[in-house]
């Protein structure tokens, strides 16, 4: 019987400058899906490896969702057996659901023998997003599919750009194991901004955008800050403020939070760097009394998913 296993990586959601609609893919951290025909016409979640919080009902599993938005679409309705294979933890910052749904969707159209381009893939994906978070956002997704650095565009939240990257980046990633929940990382924005701060932040995702473009790696670090999320939720991350100071001390180029948190990111030019800067990571957290764990990835556009 034909089986099918795909890896789709975790991914770095709002990357300061473009909260809700700018994502980065990572390379070696993710969520593995195996498929396989069942021969009856139900999808059915077999087993879920370092995921026992995760539902199992076909209805409500984000995996099973993607993949019945793609029968759907095909009006074809065989069943599959599906194995998911956690890499990191949810909650985590890191696109949890968006790897477990990009993987899906990569595993089954392979399945199929390819009858949809990546792109549309990236569509069904976000259903699955969609399933688990409420919303149908690609800015993990998109990545996690693509691979390298996409923007949603702000006409069509299915629809994205995949932007240039400057060469030689690297992501050193903190991710101090504590829940913070989307819904309550959320519920802590205010709705409303000073014009002042609107004007600052657009002018820093534009300033970013440019230096994509312009592969200029001093504007880009002048660019990667975030003035109206990160005063609100950094203050859900112990040690944040002092992360930061210390990192950019050391010559990195930016330092966020990772989708709604807790995972931080602190983004380096050369592999040497990543090595200072986690154990200056390191050095932090170790005085607290919360456990946490550190990924470094490079940054750069071969990084989607892919077939194991």
């Amino acid at each position: 019987m034909k089986k099918v296993t795909a890896f789709a990586p975790a991914t770095i959601a709002n990357f300061n400058v473009g909260f809700d609609f700018l994502g980065v893919a990572l390379q070696g951290i993710g969520d593995e899906v195996t498929m396989s025909f069942n021969q009856t016409e139900s999808n059915v979640i077999t087993d879920i490896e370092n995921g026992a919080d995760l539902p199992k009902e076909a209805s409500r599993n984000c995996c099973s969702v993607v993949v019945r938005c793609m029968q759907e679409q095909l009006n074809d309705f065989t069943g599959v057996d599906i194995h998911i294979k956690k890499g990191f933890a949810s909650g985590s910052g890191l696109g949890s659901s968006s790897a477990s749904s990009a993987a899906a969707a990569f595993a089954y159209n392979e399945l199929l023998g390819k009858p949809f381009t990546n792109k549309q893939l990236v569509y069904f994906a976000a259903q699955g997003e969609k399933a688990a978070c409420g919303s149908p956002h690609v800015d993990n997704v998109a990545p996690s599919i693509i691979g390298g650095m996409v923007m949603q565009k702000a006409s069509d939240k299915t629809d994205f750009i995949s932007l240039p990257i400057l060469p030689d980046l690297y992501a050193v990633l903190l991710y101090p194991q504590i829940v913070v929940k989307t819904s309550e990382s959320r519920s802590i924005l205010k709705e409303t901004m000073a014009v002042k701060t609107a004007s600052q932040q657009i002018g820093y995702m534009g300033s970013f955008v440019a230096s994509l473009y312009l592969q200029d790696m001093d504007l880009f670090k002048a660019a990667m800050k975030d003035v109206i999320i990160e005063p609100m939720r950094s203050m859900l991350i112990p040690k944040f403020d002092e992360m930061k100071q210390a990192v950019l001390g050391k010559g990195a180029l930016a330092f966020g939070i990772s989708g709604s948190g807790p995972s931080v990111f602190t983004i380096v030019k050369g592999q040497q760097m990543t090595e200072t800067i986690k154990t200056t990571l390191e050095e932090i957290y170790s005085k607290t009394d919360v456990d946490f764990k550190i990924y470094i990835s490079p940054i750069n556009a071969d990084s989607g998913a892919t077939i194991l």
